[in-house]
């Protein structure tokens, strides 16, 4: 299964602030049509080194992996690294990752001449059967100069799509940074 398009925006259209409570829709930006995982990423192996592990089969059948301490976990370039990750699968297959740390980091490669793609937040959900990453809390996503930060970002993977939000203190902000197309980064 492919992971995930490049952080690589064309354009971008910002929503307008909504009357929502805690957060307000800041910004929505459209990437370029480029692969954010290397093709062979899914055909490897998911290596996990950590302090501690633990399994737990479910009622419904599913499981959940828990594991502990200084965690890395990579499966081809994509690397995820953080205090507590915890793998949710049905039927051996991977169906969801959580990733916790202060902060907790994801880093996938899409192309071998390009800088990868990186992101940090204390908590980053991979919803594998949504196609879907959301980083919560000092949520933000660099590569080749660009970036896109805010206390929730959420990247749709089908639609190529990133939504960032502001949390409900009106002092945190979404940032985004668009370097000029083809202008090579320091990365």
């Amino acid at each position: 299964m492919p992971y995930h398009n490049r952080l690589k925006p064309q354009a971008s259209s910002f929503i307008q602030p909504s009357s929502i409570q805690y957060l307000l829709c800041a910004t929505l930006i459209t990437f370029a049509n480029h692969t954010w995982a290397l093709p062979e990423d899914s055909q490897q192996p998911i290596n996990i080194q950590s302090d501690r592990a633990a399994q737990k089969v479910l009622k419904d059948g599913s499981e959940r992996t828990e594991y502990s301490g200084k965690v890395v976990m990579t499966q081809g370039s994509m690397k995820i690294n953080g205090e507590h990750v915890t793998i949710h699968s049905k039927d051996r297959k991977v169906v969801r990752i959580v990733a916790v740390g202060k902060p907790a980091r994801f880093q996938q490669q899409s192309d071998p001449s390009k800088s990868p793609m990186k992101a940090k937040a204390e908590n980053i959900r991979y919803q594998l059967s949504k196609d879907t990453i959301v980083l919560a809390n000092g949520a933000q996503i660099k590569q080749d100069g660009n970036v896109v930060s805010g206390e929730r970002i959420e990247y749709n993977i089908a639609s190529e799509k990133v939504n960032a939000t502001r949390g409900a203190d009106s002092s945190t902000r979404v940032h985004v940074v668009l370097e000029p197309m083809g202008k090579e980064s320091s990365e």
